[in-house]
């Protein structure tokens, strides 16, 4: 006789209630509806923008009148060097904001968030709590005069997405930091390792996946970031959000989706590089 299993026990299909029964089509109901509502929100947009970006014309109908490579091959040195500019800082940025978060995390690791702990971690999260734009007007008046001017500086780009995916990334750390892996550095330096081979050798192994996950979050949070960005860059530079911007506001909705498409294809294929696995002899040299 075919039997459902419960926990600890196999029941006779006979002797399952209607509210199992209810429950269970309820539960792949609530499963059919949350992928929709994935695929409306999220893929279908994607679809948009691709189908867009190799349209010839699009109004009025389902899909587009015909399509075309065109709007690609329009695309010139200012959009290309935005593309460079938006992938550089996200990887300067994501890099610098991984170690910087590590760096928190192993310092606060162990100490009475009371006190000065405390103080300290409640500064790393305040981005979190404050508008982007507000943040980006805030580093903006802090640093557009002598004795540090960044205002004409790509620094100052750098300097406010930094302050905005540092909390993020020393999230990551201080969560990968447990309980054992203190054991094992006490006891890596109990036998008389210094503290670099404890860290290169001991931590540094079991932190890769919260470090991987630090870099790829930092880097699709630059890649996207917008509202402090457009507060402090300064002139002759431009990110791909900026771009995309001023191309959607002057109408050019068609150039702005074969520029946003590369920018994904650019910003998938690195995170790829990021989550790539490396061949377990080569992660760390023992």
């Amino acid at each position: 006789m075919s039997a459902e299993f419960r926990i600890g026990q196999a029941v006779p299909r006979h002797q399952i209630g209607w509210g199992d029964t209810v429950l269970k089509h309820a539960s792949r109901v609530a499963l059919a509806l949350a992928a929709f509502a994935c695929f409306w929100l999220f893929v279908l947009p994607v679809i948009v923008v691709a189908l867009s970006s190799v349209s010839t014309q699009w109004s009025g109908t389902i899909l587009p009148a015909g399509y075309s490579l065109r709007w690609f091959e329009r695309l010139g040195s200012p959009e290309y060097d935005a593309l460079l500019t938006s992938l550089e800082i996200g990887f300067g940025v994501s890099a610098v904001g991984t170690i910087l978060g590590l760096w928190l995390a192993l310092a606060l690791e162990g100490r009475d968030r009371r006190g000065l702990g405390a103080v300290v971690d409640a500064l790393v999260m305040v981005p979190n709590g404050v508008p982007s734009v507000v943040l980006g007007l805030a580093v903006l008046i802090a640093y557009h005069q002598k004795p540090v001017d960044l205002s004409s500086s790509a620094a100052i780009v750098v300097l406010v997405q930094l302050a905005l995916i540092l909390p993020f990334c020393y999230r990551c750390a201080a969560a990968a930091l447990r309980p054992e892996l203190t054991v094992l550095r006490e006891a890596a330096a109990s036998l008389g390792a210094p503290p670099a081979m404890v860290l290169r050798r001991v931590l540094l192994p079991q932190l890769v996946p919260a470090l991987r996950a630090s870099l790829a979050l930092g880097f699709a949070l630059s890649l996207g970031e917008l509202g402090a960005t457009l507060t402090v860059y300064p002139p002759g530079f431009a990110t791909v959000p900026i771009v995309v911007i001023g191309q959607v506001e002057r109408g050019y909705y068609l150039p702005a989706s074969a520029l946003s498409l590369l920018m994904l294809g650019a910003s998938l294929a690195a995170l790829l590089l990021i989550a790539a696995r490396v061949p377990r002899g080569k992660r760390v040299a023992s």
